[in-house]
């Protein structure tokens, strides 16, 4: 069977396509068979097999994409399109399937190529498709693992099984799909290693070298796929490119008057691009990342991308014209189809009116193969169906503990894995010989430090533009603080109560205000879970590289010594002279971190203000971790591992990874340093516990003020919004006290002092150069540089007060069943007493964080509870007015509730309520049901209470107010209920009996009494 006719699939009459003849396996494995034999060695022919083939892999892989519907052959060959004028004669070249045209007519195909895509019928069932979208039945988008042709039978466990087991590395549709492994830096790599052998070629060996070698064959990406998700995306690239169209009519105009090396001006313009800290691109203020996209893919001027400047200039793209059904006949073809010279000379005669009637719509833009694949493989998680279904499922699953992740995501993330290691490459960190001595750690920097070429940043770009910024974008703070400007100064031009001096310094933002200052400017929609995911690998593998501590190390080492130089008197500091540090400090980053920290600062800080802070899969908690990862790189420690040999023993032919297997790998890792094995080191991340302490070291002081923003921005977004946590439930209590614990760890007394001198304007002045380099690579998200985290005190203290005061008012509220379970977990957990000074190790760091005052108190001292009315109500001795006010509790009657004076005196500021005043206002009979309590049991036993009350007279008054319902005034009839309970001497309550662990209890006893007393038997 032919490849062609494997990786090809038909359509029913339905309009759904049936699966591939060959299964994906066999199909992989065939693909493999002919990158590695028949494609090297078969030349031209080969090559266009190869080109053939490759949108079959791609409708393979992601799934077929749901497009538009192409027009019928009666509203002429629209489909037919070539680049260029549009027109060609049969001495011409032969065209592509993007249109472009082939380096000589003997590498074009020699037959027509079927369309595989997938139309958008008209009929009901094709409705529910979402445009853009890829069908089901991709490899990525598989539930289960395939298995080959021929494999033998097996229950659904064992398979299950198998697929936990066997290592993906094996699998075929990854050894087709990943990225070539990169060549071993280590000189010592012996003869019989590998990569002495011939490595095997992938699919993005095969697109690298086409790019490289037949940059002029595209494909057409259709920009419909785009215009829905990222407008402001295309409304960046119409005002650029319209731009540059202008300048490059303008320097035509000079070259033909006789200016000469006017036509160069967008190619030197769009290769300065590449450099990413070198160069400012001109854009829409904020989309920097959407500017340099579309220069790389306009690297030779404006009329590369015919279908995209006939759009723009014609009006689209500004956002309001977004791809509508009726107009989606009107459509070009997404592949143009190859054409024989003869058609190519009647399209050469059709009226140009008729390729004029597309210029309205949203066009294709050509891409390379390349670049068409990398679009297609991250954009595939916005665009699949199916992993919502699977994620749902997932969910469900998670409940009863046999939750699974599919197989199709499994290899998409192990595949981005090994692009993020072959475009974003880590450097190599070796231990050499000291003198026998011992060890020195070497780092060899590799493409780590170096400059990303166009390819690598062009991955990186996308994945920005795709996943960390996604659809809605936040504002620059020039917008945000205007925005704020300009509500504060609404509600001052109504205060009666508001002065000059006071409304002019209340126009001024603070770091407290960064929440309303994130707010989007439209609504907020949240990105999928799956690339949640792929942002949080992304950030872990930027920040592990060894080369970001090599950097760093070399920079803090530099401000060591100058801080040095400054204290000993030996440099004098002169304010606003640069010119003695700009040539002795240099940016500690890597140019990838550089290039995705405005990115991924505000992913951060949009996720940490519009996430739901008590789904614990949201955006919040995803950002958090992402922003714990990205602010503590020391967590990062390397490690050290045997490199095994091929053939050498070891489990490369794809079996399970047993027991035994991973006793021996640990084994080989332990013997590694006293053998001849050879040794490499890999970072791993060592997650910290929320009560340890921080690792931080005076190394990483670089890395500190080149992250200031990063630092302190989402600090005070997650005080402000720390209070949402639920500290008042046993159960969640200890959950969010963690999570308090986690985030205010991470600033130690010494990263704090880092941050104050470089904010307070403190810093030595190498330490100063590196805040300005960081201020001017965050561009339009640059906070101001007056912002100090004491701004943040109030939300600090008021966190503070929320977590002491519930912690507080659930002690008390603690039954004796509830003080036994809490001192039984203390003891089994060995966390006895350790409540209390966890709060007390959380009041020193904020004290030293905010710079409170070391006596600072978080509640005031409480007097021991006292029987009586005013006791119950946590409100003291009301007869003892002297004691109130010490308490600075406001007046209250004898009931509980505010007097008028009592409102007056919080009104004014002289009294406030204590949130552990807040008590049960109602009879305990009738109370809610509780967790611990049987909800049929409880309506049983409080109808019996109340029957036999009210039959023995314990009971006389009503039990609700005469004339009132419970809709009228819930809260007289609570506190009437309270009353009727407070004058009741002695009455009946048999609700205890509805109360689980009584009964369990009770169960116990007489389960005691039954076996070892011998009674009721």
């Amino acid at each position: 069977m032919l490849l062609e006719e494997a990786l090809s699939s038909s359509s029913t009459s339905d309009g759904k396509s049936t699966s591939s003849p060959l299964p994906p396996s066999d199909a992989a494995l065939a693909l493999l068979s002919f990158l590695r034999d028949e494609l090297p060695a078969g030349g031209i022919s080969a090559e266009k097999r190869f080109v053939n083939l490759f949108p079959l892999i791609v409708d393979r892989a992601f799934g077929e994409l749901n497009r538009p519907q192409p027009p019928s052959a009666s509203e002429g060959n629209h489909n037919k399109s070539t680049s260029g004028s549009g027109s060609s004669s049969p001495g011409t070249a032969i065209t592509s399937p993007g249109g472009s045209t082939y380096s000589s007519p003997a590498s074009s195909p020699s037959s027509k190529l079927a369309s595989t895509y997938t139309t958008t019928a008209s009929s009901s069932s094709a409705e529910d498709k979402k445009l853009y979208h890829h069908a089901d039945g991709g490899w990525l988008s598989l539930l289960n693992a395939p298995r080959p042709t021929g494999g033998a039978s097996s229950s659904p466990s064992s398979l299950h099984h198998a697929q936990k087991t066997q290592s993906l590395d094996n699998d075929p549709i990854v050894k087709l799909l990943s990225a070539p492994k990169p060549p071993r830096q280590d000189n010592q790599a012996n003869n019989n290693d590998a990569y002495s052998q011939q490595q095997q070629p992938t699919l993005l060996n095969a697109l690298s070298a086409e790019s490289i070698h037949r940059p002029q064959i595209k494909f057409k990406f259709p920009l419909g796929a785009l215009s829905p998700l990222f407008v402001e995306f295309i409304q960046d690239w119409k005002q650029c490119y319209l731009e540059e169209a202008d300048k490059a009519n303008a320097a035509a105009t000079m070259a033909a008057r006789g200016g000469g090396g006017g036509a160069r001006a967008f190619g030197a313009s769009s290769t300065a691009a590449t450099h990413t800290t070198t160069i400012t691109i001109e854009g829409k203020i904020g989309k920097e990342n959407a500017t340099r996209i579309l220069y790389h893919l306009l690297l030779n001027g404006p009329n590369e991308q015919v279908e995209l400047k006939k759009y723009f200039q014609s009006g689209g793209g500004n956002g309001n014209n977004v791809l509508h059904q009726k107009n989606l006949n009107q459509l070009s073809s997404p592949r143009a189809a190859f054409v024989t010279p003869m058609k190519q000379q009647q399209q050469s005669n059709t009226p140009r009116s008729t390729a004029a009637t597309i210029t309205n719509n949203e066009p294709n833009i050509e891409l390379t193969m390349l670049e068409y694949y990398l679009f297609f493989f991250l954009r595939f998680p916005m665009a699949n169906q199916e992993w919502e279904i699977q994620l749902q499922d997932q969910l469900r699953r998670m409940r009863y503990g046999t939750s699974t992740t599919a197989y199709g995501q499994r290899v998409y993330f192990h595949l981005m894995s090994s692009y993020m290691q072959y475009y974003l490459p880590h450097g190599v960190y070796h231990h050499r010989p000291d003198g026998g001595h011992g060890t020195t750690p070497r780092v060899d920097v590799g493409a780590g430090e170096a400059p990303l070429d166009r390819t690598a940043e062009l991955f990186l770009r996308v994945v920005i533009e795709f996943w960390v910024e996604g659809q809605v974008s936040p504002p620059t703070f020039a917008e945000g603080i205007q925005r704020y400007r300009n509500g504060r100064s609404a509600f001052l031009s109504t205060s009666f109560a508001s002065t000059s001096s006071s409304s002019s310094s209340s126009l001024n933002p603070t770091l407290r205000d960064s929440f309303e200052l994130t707010q989007p400017k439209t609504a907020y929609v949240s990105p999928p879970s799956q690339i949640q995911i792929g942002v949080l690998n992304l950030v872990r593998h930027l920040v592990s590289d060894v080369t970001v501590r090599n950097m760093v190390k070399n920079a803090s080492v530099s401000c060591q010594h100058r801080q040095t130089e400054e204290r000993e008197g030996r440099v004098t500091v002169t304010a606003g002279n640069d010119d003695d540090t700009s040539a002795k400090i240099v940016w500690c980053l890597p140019p990838a971190m550089s290039t995705i920290q405005p990115s991924i600062f505000n992913y951060i800080r949009v996720g940490l203000t519009c996430g739901s802070i008590h789904d614990r899969r949201s955006i919040f908690h995803r950002a958090l971790e992402a922003w714990l990862v990205w602010i503590e790189p020391w967590n990062y420690v390397m490690k050290r591992r045997a490199v095994v040999v091929s053939g050498s023993g070891s489990n490369n032919n794809g079996s399970s990874a047993s027991a035994t297997h991973r006793a021996g790998e640990f084994l080989r890792n332990a013997a590694a340093t006293v053998s001849s094995h050879r040794v490499e080191y890999y970072p791993a991340y060592v997650k910290p516990k929320p009560t340890s302490p921080s690792t931080y070291s005076s190394q990483w002081e670089a890395y500190v003020v080149s992250n200031l923003n990063l630092y302190t921005v989402p600090l005070a977004i997650f005080l402000k919004r720390a209070r949402e946590l639920d500290f008042s439930s046993t159960n969640e209590y200890p959950r969010s006290l963690a999570l308090v614990q986690r985030v205010l760890r991470v600033f130690s007394k010494q990263v704090v002092t880092v941050l104050n001198s470089v904010l307070n304007r403190r810093a030595d002045a190498l330490s100063a150069s590196l805040a300005t380099m960081h201020r001017d690579n965050m561009k339009a998200f640059c906070p101001p540089s007056s912002w100090k985290l004491t701004d943040c005190q109030l939300d600090a203290t008021n966190l503070l007060e929320e977590i002491f005061s519930q912690n507080q008012k659930r002690k008390n509220e603690m039954d004796i069943f509830d003080r036994i379970e809490a001192r039984l977990n203390a003891l089994f957990s060995g966390k006895i007493g350790s409540d209390e000074a966890a709060l007390q190790s959380l009041l020193s760091q904020v004290r030293y964080l905010m710079h409170l005052p070391q006596d600072y108190q978080v509640l005031p001292e409480e007097p021991k509870s006292s029987l009586g009315w005013g006791s119950f109500l946590g409100l003291g001795r009301h007869k003892d007015g002297s004691l109130l006010e010490n308490l600075l509790v406001p007046e209250r009657d004898t009931s509980g509730r505010l007097t008028d004076k009592g409102r007056a005196q919080i009104y004014s500021g002289a009294r406030k309520c204590n949130p552990i005043d807040v008590h049960f206002v109602g009879d305990p009979l009738l109370a809610r049901v509780k967790t611990y309590e049987i909800p049929v049991l409880v309506e049983l036993t409080v109808h019996a209470s109340n029957y036999l009350n009210e039959k023995l007279g314990l009971v006389t008054e009503p039990s609700a107010v005469e004339g009132q319902t419970v809709e009228e005034d819930a809260l007289s009839k609570h506190y009437y209920e309270m009353e009727r309970y407070q004058k009741t001497l002695f009455r009946i309550n048999l609700r205890f009996l509805a109360d689980s662990r009584n009964i369990i209890f009770a169960y116990v006893l007489w389960w005691l009494f039954r076996t070892v007393g011998g009674f009721f038997q």
